[in-house]
């Protein structure tokens, strides 16, 4: 977004100032299939979006994605803990267990 914004300040400079529209096509088109969501949303809207305003949403929108991302691993990491235990669990378990507690 700070090249964007670079650029659309050197475009100013110049006399040659972009339309919104143009500004948000031009990010939306840099952006990864993460945002493919936002993107939908953001080409369907009616009005237009200024600059700032496209940039809160996506910013918004990447702090969604990273404590999603977040959340996943930590997920994982809980289950390949409790995997591993449980795996070590039943290692340590007499080979004959089950007949044992069957008799």
């Amino acid at each position: 977004m700070l090249a964007i914004h670079t650029t659309i300040d050197e475009l100013a400079m110049i006399d040659t100032p972009l339309s919104n529209d143009d500004i948000t096509l031009y990010a939306l088109n840099g952006l990864n299939t993460d945002y493919k969501d936002i993107i939908l949303s953001i080409r369907t809207r009616e009005t237009s979006l200024t600059f700032e305003e496209l940039h809160d949403i996506l910013t918004a929108h990447e702090t969604y994605i990273k404590r999603i991302e977040a959340t996943q691993s930590q997920l994982m990491a809980t289950t390949n803990n409790t995997q591993h235990s449980a795996s070590h669990y039943h290692q340590r378990q007499p080979r004959n267990y089950q007949y044992r507690n069957m008799q």
